[in-house]
C-alpha cells in the first residue's frame, strides 16, 4: 500500500468511528508547512464536535506513523460547505429533491429540482418545462445546490 492509500485508510477509519462520511481530502504546501484539509459530511450536516472528533482520531493515527506526512503539518477538518460542487453519486443522492444549478459544456446553465440520478444522467424538474430534463453527467462542468431563501 502506498502512502496516499495508507492516509486514505486512516481518514476513512477516523470517519467511520465518528459515523460521518469522508467527502474529500486536500493536501498542499503553505510555506514550509503541509496542510491536510479533510471534508466530512453526514445526513443533517456535521457540527464542530464531529470535526473535532475526526481531527482527534486522525491526529493520533498520524502521530503513530510519522512517515505518512513528513515534517510540520496542519490538520483541518471541516464540512464541505453548502456551495461546494457536487461530484460523486453520493453527493447527488444526498441532494435528491434539492434545487440544483448545473453548468454544462454548452455553457448554458440549467436550474431545476433533482428528481433522479444515476451514474450516467441527472433528471431535473425544470420550472416551465412539462417533461423532465435529462442531463448527461458527462456534459456537466459543475453542479451546485441553489440556496433558496
Amino acid at each position: 500500500m502506498d502512502t496516499q492509500e495508507k492516509l486514505n485508510a486512516l481518514i476513512a477509519a477516523a470517519c467511520d468511528a465518528v459515523q460521518v462520511e469522508f467527502v474529500e481530502c486536500d493536501r498542499f504546501k503553505a510555506g514550509k508547512r503541509e496542510i491536510l484539509r479533510i471534508y466530512i459530511d453526514k445526513e443533517g450536516g456535521v457540527d464542530v464536535e464531529d470535526c473535532a472528533n475526526v481531527s482527534r482520531r486522525l491526529s493520533e493515527a498520524l502521530d503513530e506513523d510519522e512517515t505518512l506526512i513528513e515534517g510540520a503539518f496542519t490538520l483541518e477538518v471541516s464540512s464541505p460547505g453548502i456551495d461546494r460542487p457536487l461530484k460523486s453519486m453520493r453527493d447527488f443522492e444526498r441532494n435528491l429533491n434539492s434545487l440544483l444549478r448545473i453548468t454544462r459544456e454548452t455553457g448554458k446553465p440549467i436550474t431545476g429540482i433533482l428528481i433522479a440520478a444515476d451514474e450516467q444522467n441527472l433528471t431535473l424538474s425544470v420550472k416551465g418545462v412539462t417533461d423532465a430534463v435529462l442531463v448527461p453527467r458527462s456534459e456537466i462542468l459543475s453542479a451546485k445546490v441553489e440556496v433558496q431563501f
